[in-house]
């Protein structure tokens, strides 16, 4: 869980619990069942959904990494025939093998 949601989780469930032991707090503060309620609703569906994210992330992150490793093969490989038909193409032909250094 996230560290920003894992805190308002948790503060949000300690305000309500607060105020559900202290009902006498709820009359001078102007607050009601109902919106403790939706509070509740709300910290739970925040809950629910930051879950998911979580599971999607731990899914994601063997691709992701492969990804990477990926990434640095294609860049070498790039770098590598870059440097293959800089070598041996003058300059004013780079543009057309799809080379955009000017020099």
């Amino acid at each position: 869980m996230s560290k920003t949601i894992s805190e308002q989780v948790k503060k949000a469930e300690m305000l309500i619990s607060g105020l559900r032991n202290n009902v006498e707090i709820l009359r001078n503060a102007d607050l009601n069942e109902q919106l403790i309620s939706e509070l509740e609703t709300e910290k739970e569906i925040l809950n629910k959904q930051n879950q998911e994210v979580e599971r999607l992330l731990d899914e994601a992150r063997p691709i992701s990494k492969d990804a990477n490793k990926k990434l640095l093969e294609v860049r070498t490989k790039y770098q590598e025939i870059k440097k293959k038909v800089k070598l041996s193409t003058e300059s004013s032909k780079w543009e057309q093998v799809g080379i955009a250094d000017k020099r």
